[in-house]
């Protein structure tokens, strides 16, 4: 089996293999999973691990798809699990599970360049944000 790391100019990786499985990526940058391939049918997942002297840095797994996003997460009655997808290069990516009220814009994802709007029910609408919705109160330098 082959393992497959990305290394940048600033960022050294360590990756481990046990048993032929790719089981781990320790990471000296901050840029953690966004920039870090594993093996398809897996995602990439930070953990802290066991460290001599703290703040320990992250180590990067690969771990089966199938333990992603809403499958090891429960949600209480009357709320539904909701998928974010975090940014990464690989084909799988994590999901960060939350749980939201059915019916609600928290329960609904939109895809890029869309917005929830509750018309009286949740949907996507598409939206093209403004100079000031994106930049708030800041304003903008003209050097000329």
């Amino acid at each position: 089996m082959h393992l497959y790391c990305v290394t940048t100019l600033l960022l050294a990786v360590v990756c481990a293999s046990v048993n032929g499985e790719a089981t781990g990526c320790i990471n000296s940058g901050i840029s953690g999973c966004v920039d870090k391939f594993c093996p398809p049918g897996r995602f990439c997942e930070e953990r802290l691990g066991p460290c001599k002297k703290p703040p320990c840095r992250p180590i990067l797994i690969c771990l089966p798809d199938d333990v992603n996003g809403c499958a090891r997460h429960s949600c209480p009655t009357g709320e539904v699990c909701v998928e974010r997808v975090q940014p990464c290069i690989s084909k799988s990516c994590k999901k960060v599970p939350s749980c939201a009220k059915k019916g609600t814009c928290d329960a609904l994802v939109c895809p890029p360049s869309q917005k929830c709007v509750a018309d009286p029910t949740p949907k996507c609408v598409k939206y093209i944000p403004t100079v000031s919705s994106v930049i708030g109160k800041a304003q903008l330098v003209d050097h000329h």
